[in-house]
């Protein structure tokens, strides 16, 4: 009886996680399709609107920071209601508003909520579902997809009835109030818990940031981040003024990407869930997948049949990628979780800091076909300390082995 209860409970947490990164999904995704009407509102240049991305990225990493130094005091699940409430709010603001400086000031405190959401959400999931925490990372993630996939089709359909995006953030907001219900009343895994339970873990490294290991993830992540946010920011822009088509007809190659990226993540985790192939073959052949795909993007941006199905490939090869590596340092530093996690989504929100403004900014300079080659060659860029990583490990592992076999060789040797 009380393993069903675990199990429902368990399914119901993961239910209302999986509407929460539809949610934010959703309201996170919107800004980028609709930055020529938002720049059109607060009477800017695109160039100068692209600035609200660099706010986003601002308010990721303050929100990401402020969950470190809170995860160990305050519950996540604590953590992840305020997010939703910064996310369904700022959603609401962000299509009305007509001052520029207030554009801005909602990004960033919408991205705050998001960096507390995505980092007390890894430690959820870690604490309860480690038994199947790759396979389950993979599906969870896949909602912020769904989310990312309905908004563009949302801004198309409300643009086309109603010429004005606001109901496209409406549902955002009102799915955040949902979340907020469904969570509110639920027991939650917490970091106290778990660690007077914990056994210690000899993976886990004294002087967590000193560790080489550390860092090559970190760099894992700020070249993802170059990736998708970059792309997924610039994509439809990029589509609308190359070929010269309305946003309306332009923002559906976002739900291309965000389609490809849905997929392979529900793909990806039955892939792995069946051994079909490893953890690590899977993420090695999406970086490399994912470079080429994006560079036929870049070199095509104003031919809409390679557009849409190049941004349905990208995202495809893209999708295993992020719930991997989390998953992975998930397992490797299992008893910092939520420090961990704060790092390395630190590195995300500066990456998202600096890559889509550079991007707007470079616009101009050198043009759009250019400009998007920056998301696949951050993909390719994945790789390589992807690559260190793994060869990191595996040697830390081996020697740790050999170790333990001497140790071992040397007490049975001893004379009695």
């Amino acid at each position: 009886m009380h393993h069903q209860t675990l199990l429902s409970s368990r399914r119901l947490l993961f239910f209302t996680l999986y509407l929460t990164y539809v949610s934010t999904g959703i309201i996170s995704i919107l800004p980028g399709p609709t930055l020529p009407l938002l720049a059109q509102h607060t009477h800017v240049s695109i160039t100068i609107a692209g600035w609200i991305f660099t706010a986003s990225g601002l308010g990721f990493a303050l929100g990401v920071i402020v969950t470190g130094l809170l995860a160990g005091k305050v519950q996540p699940k604590s953590l992840v209601l305020v997010g939703l409430i910064l996310l369904g709010s700022t959603a609401i603001i962000t299509p009305w508003t007509h001052q520029f400086v207030i554009l801005l000031l909602s990004q960033l405190l919408k991205s705050f909520g998001f960096g507390f959401l995505d980092v007390s959400i890894n430690i959820l999931m870690s604490l309860a579902f480690q038994d199947t925490l790759s396979e389950s990372l993979n599906s969870l993630h896949s909602s912020y997809g769904i989310g990312a996939l309905i908004a563009p089709a949302l801004l198309s359909l409300t643009l086309a009835l109603t010429h004005n995006p606001a109901w496209a953030y409406t549902t955002g907001t009102v799915l955040a109030v949902i979340c907020i219900i469904l969570l509110a009343r639920q027991r939650t895994p917490t970091l106290a818990a778990r660690t007077k339970t914990a056994q210690p873990v000899a993976a886990v490294p004294r002087h967590i940031f000193r560790q080489l290991l550390l860092w090559l993830m970190v760099f894992e992540f700020f070249f993802y981040i170059a990736a998708e946010i970059g792309f997924s920011n610039w994509i439809v822009t990029a589509v609308s003024q190359s070929a010269a088509i309305s946003l309306a007809f332009a923002a559906p190659v976002a739900t291309a990407f965000w389609l490809g990226l849905t997929v392979s993540r529900l793909a990806s985790a039955q892939v792995i869930k069946r051994a079909i192939l490893s953890e690590n073959q899977v993420l090695f052949i999406c970086i490399i997948g994912g470079g080429i795909s994006g560079l036929l993007v870049a070199i095509f941006p104003g031919q809409l049949a390679i557009s849409y199905g190049a941004s349905a490939l990208f995202g495809f090869f893209l999708g295993p990628l992020f719930p991997g590596m989390i998953a992975i340092a998930s397992r490797w530093f299992v008893n910092t979780l939520n420090t961990i996690s704060s790092a390395l989504l630190l590195s995300t929100g500066i990456s998202g800091m600096i890559f889509p403004a550079m991007m707007g900014l470079l616009i101009p300079v050198i043009g759009f076909n250019w400009v998007m080659t920056i998301p696949a060659l951050g993909c390719l860029l994945v790789g390589i300390p992807f690559s260190l990583a793994i060869i990191k490990q595996r040697s830390t592992l081996q020697l740790r082995h050999e170790e333990h076999t001497i140790k071992e060789t040397s007490h049975l040797s001893t004379p009695g």
